[in-house]
């Protein structure tokens, strides 16, 4: 009788490589369109108004995407690396689309 090993759970590394790439879409989004504005016509910066927004929404579905993928790695004793990378991406987005967003604090 042959004993078959079970295969190993790779949810955590899935959610993770998603928050990474939703995340990481979300910030060369924001660059390309600063890539435009300074490098071929100024007039490219109004494109901000549009990708701000759009970036903000890809950071908060990163890091739920992240958190997720936590989740599982620690209920699966996985990996951590590619979920807390989606989550520290999607994070610092989320902060520094907020603060752009805020304005100045007095």
């Amino acid at each position: 009788m042959t004993d078959i090993a079970p295969r190993p759970r790779r949810r955590a590394r899935g959610f993770g490589i998603a928050a990474t790439v939703v995340a990481a879409l979300g910030i060369l989004s924001v660059g390309l369109v600063i890539l435009l504005a300074v490098t071929i016509d100024e007039n490219f910066g109004w494109f901000l108004i549009v990708v701000i927004p759009g970036a903000l929404l890809a950071g908060a579905i990163g890091g739920i995407l992240g958190i997720v993928g936590l989740v599982f790695a620690r209920r699966d004793r996985g990996g951590y690396a590619w979920p807390a990378v989606g989550l520290v991406l999607g994070a610092g987005q989320l902060l520094v689309g907020t603060a752009i967003l805020g304005g100045p604090v007095a």
